[in-house]
């Protein structure tokens, strides 16, 4: 055979190849792209499970993807609350979970690395792993309790913190005016930025019950001395709290503050 039909043989042998690999490289991408999202797990949860959850989703990715991965190797999730998504086990002394936040966009937003926490060992998240694993549960809420007032008449400290932790959902998010006394002031900054929060007390010398008051403008601070009667208007927020002993508990704050001097 000439050496010129030789060549041309050659490179006509090499691009058949290449379209061979191409198609079947193309075929390869597209069954991945169209592959499945594997089935919900349906097994006992444990906490290698759990633990073999690290690095399955990531920050940004859709969330339908995300929770079909998550569900394909811990089940469905062991709690919820809020925006935030939890998978849980717990075992004797031990616990192990993750958490995923569902973002507005439909996307993930933060990813928890799953983990493992023992009694004894850091307060917080044991507590919020066993709440998440079903053996703890939350405070049952009244169902009987009031809401907030809607009339836009002031309520007493002592009313607001009561209603508050007795009907933690009815008066989250709720903007009302209260009475108080005023307790002390508190400044931070962060970068050119200067909060206040103002403490506000029921009575004289009861700041065990305090409620704090962040204010929206800090430099809208009346002059006050300690136990002056004031009004405040602000929304409310009821916090998760828990003491060096691993006791749960609530407290009642007011956001977005503006406070008057009372009589």
């Amino acid at each position: 055979m000439a050496p010129m039909k030789r060549a041309l043989l050659f490179v006509m042998i090499v691009a058949c190849n290449k379209t061979d690999t191409q198609v079947t490289t193309s075929a390869s991408a597209s069954a991945s792209a169209n592959k499945a999202p594997p089935a919900p797990f349906t097994g006992t949860l444990t906490g290698d499970r759990v633990m073999g959850s690290k690095g399955l989703v990531r920050p940004l990715e859709k969330w339908d993807d995300a929770q079909a991965k998550l569900e394909g190797q811990m089940g469905k999730e062991t709690f919820a609350k809020g925006d935030k998504h939890y998978w849980a086990v717990a075992q004797g002394d031990d616990c192990w979970y993750t958490v995923v936040e569902k973002q507005k966009d439909g996307t993930v937003g933060m990813v928890q690395d799953p983990g493992k926490f023992s009694k004894g060992g850091a307060i917080w998240n044991v507590d919020e792993c066993l709440t998440a694993a079903g053996v703890r549960k939350e405070a049952v809420e009244d169902p009987n309790a009031p809401g907030p007032p809607t009339d836009g008449k002031p309520i007493a400290l002592a009313a607001l913190v009561d209603g508050a932790t007795k009907a933690r959902s009815k008066w989250t998010g709720a903007k009302l005016n209260a009475t108080a006394l005023y307790g002390s002031t508190s400044t931070s900054t962060s970068g050119d930025k200067t909060y206040k929060t103002i403490s506000l007390v029921a009575t004289k010398g009861d700041f065990k019950n305090s409620v704090s008051c962040s204010l929206a403008d800090p430099n809208a601070e009346p002059k006050l001395v300690q136990y002056d009667p004031v009004k405040v208007t602000g929304t409310v927020k009821v916090n998760d709290m828990m003491s060096l002993a691993g006791n749960r508990s609530l407290s009642v704050s007011l956001d977005d503050c503006v406070i008057t001097k009372g009589k």
